[in-house]
């Protein structure tokens, strides 16, 4: 058994040691069709992009996936519960649901439904842990990732579609209600509303362009998961096609940003001579399409859109100073209600502080909402996927996107956001479990049954 050991940690895998270890990990409690389980996974990914607002049907839910994690999680946490460890709910579960009761006990003026942002991040980071094993344990991950891919097409496809039968798919709960005339109508008044911004910035079946385009960009991870799995680069270039176009609606330039930092990590990740050459081929074949079609005025609107919002802001120098003050004042803020403040407080806490009421900040807004334990439980998390040597591209990537996105966006409210934090955290949590505390075991119980299976096999 030494013998074994020995090998097989002189072979290490790029995997973490709990994905290798998982057929050791206990089954389902249930007996459940394989089938069943995978049509699951799949539909969890598309509603995670295509995220349908069940508010638009009547329903008490915000989102499909709110209304998903908790009609379905005590089912899944039945399903997987034998896959918990005393040390991952001392390690995990405990310090989570501490700092949630803290939040919601002794957070500062909250008012009136947002402790649904508290909450819901709660039981997203505990239903994903659960969810985790289920993809590991049942080796559903890459369809997980088809589903977010399928999602992104067509939520990508209401995007545009929403132009022109707006109340129609609102009605259906696939585009946010949205009256422009009344709006337009309120701030020819003075009356500003922050739906406004939806006027230049569409946000398709989210209510503006800067919660669309970051919230697309996170499909990134998945399909750059797949493309590394595939072997197909050509992936993640048609997600990357796609998702510019929809930047020509949304005009989000933190989701671009996010996207082309995956695309160099999944470059740098995977280079070889093939994908070299397939990138001289792919700008090469680019250039002569673009001089084909150029003459003819096809990019011009393009060409506009991303002047306008990459070489034309004048506003960026005072955009960085503006960002510095808020963050500064921001962390005054989170320091002051350390377990956590309402919107309107804080927003008129931080006007005092620095004249403007965002911090532009996920990491902060996190704080704010759930308070600074869940905060730093999170940025734990992100750094720990993105710096771990032995990982699972799909959560590095989705790392990475959050990671920049929260340097310009609040977005931690967003469920598609916290469904990607909950799988991080997940992730992590289930890492560091077995390499503290089950990766001897698991080893030992490795080697039993390979020596039992040689002691079968050979004759008498």
């Amino acid at each position: 058994m030494t013998r074994n050991t020995n090998m097989a940690a002189s072979h290490q895998s790029p995997l973490p040691g709990f994905v290798l270890a998982m057929p050791l990990y206990p089954s389902k409690t249930i007996q459940v069709p394989g089938l069943f389980l995978a049509i699951f996974v799949f539909s969890i990914g598309f509603f995670i992009q295509c995220n349908v607002l069940t508010s638009n049907l009547g329903l008490r839910f915000l989102n499909i996936t709110d209304m998903l994690v908790l009609m379905t999680l005590p089912v899944i946490a039945l399903l997987y519960i034998r896959c918990l460890t005393p040390s991952i709910i001392l390690l995990y579960l405990v310090p989570l649901t501490i700092f949630f009761a803290l939040s919601a006990v002794f957070a500062d003026e909250r008012g009136e439904g947002e402790f649904y942002t508290t909450a819901m991040a709660y039981f997203y980071a505990v239903y994903f842990l659960f969810f985790a094993y289920m993809l590991f344990k049942e080796n559903l991950l890459e369809l997980f990732c088809w589903g977010i891919f399928a999602g992104f097409i067509a939520v990508t496809i209401l995007l545009f579609l929403d132009i022109v039968i707006h109340d129609q798919l609102a009605s259906l709960g696939l585009s946010f209600m949205f009256d422009e005339t009344a709006v337009l109508a309120a701030a020819a008044k003075g009356e500003l509303s922050p739906l406004l911004l939806r006027v230049e910035k569409a946000g398709g079946i989210w209510p503006v362009g800067n919660t669309a385009g970051p919230a697309f960009a996170l499909a990134g991870a998945a399909v750059a998961y797949l493309a590394e799995r595939q072997k197909r680069p050509a992936l993640f270039a048609v997600f990357l096609l796609v998702y510019l176009a929809s930047f020509t609606l949304t005009l989000n330039r933190s989701g671009v940003f996010a996207v082309l930092a995956i695309g160099v990590y999944f470059y740098i990740r995977n280079f070889s001579i093939k994908m070299l050459l397939s990138t001289y081929f792919g700008f090469a074949l680019s250039a002569l399409v673009i001089a084909a079609v150029l003459p003819l005025g096809a990019f011009d609107f393009a060409e506009q859109i991303f002047s306008k919002r990459f070489l034309e802001d004048s506003n960026s120098s005072n955009n960085a100073q503006e960002r510095w003050d808020t963050l500064t004042g921001g962390f005054q803020v989170m320091l002051h209600h350390p377990f956590g403040i309402g919107f309107t407080a804080r927003y008129e806490e931080l006007s005092r502080i620095s004249r403007i009421g965002t911090p532009h900040s996920g990491f902060l807004a996190t704080a704010y909402a759930s308070g600074i334990g869940f905060g730093l439980l999170s940025a734990f998390a992100l750094v720990y996927a993105i710096l771990r040597k032995r990982k699972v591209g799909f959560f590095a990537y989705s790392a990475i996107a959050i990671v920049i996105v929260y340097q310009f966006e609040e977005l931690n409210f967003n469920p598609v956001f916290m469904a990607y934090m909950g799988l991080v955290l997940a992730y992590t949590f289930i890492d560091l479990d077995f390499r503290f505390f089950l990766k001897n075991t698991m080893m030992r119980m490795a080697g039993m049954a390979e020596e039992d299976a040689l002691a079968t096999a050979r004759p008498a």
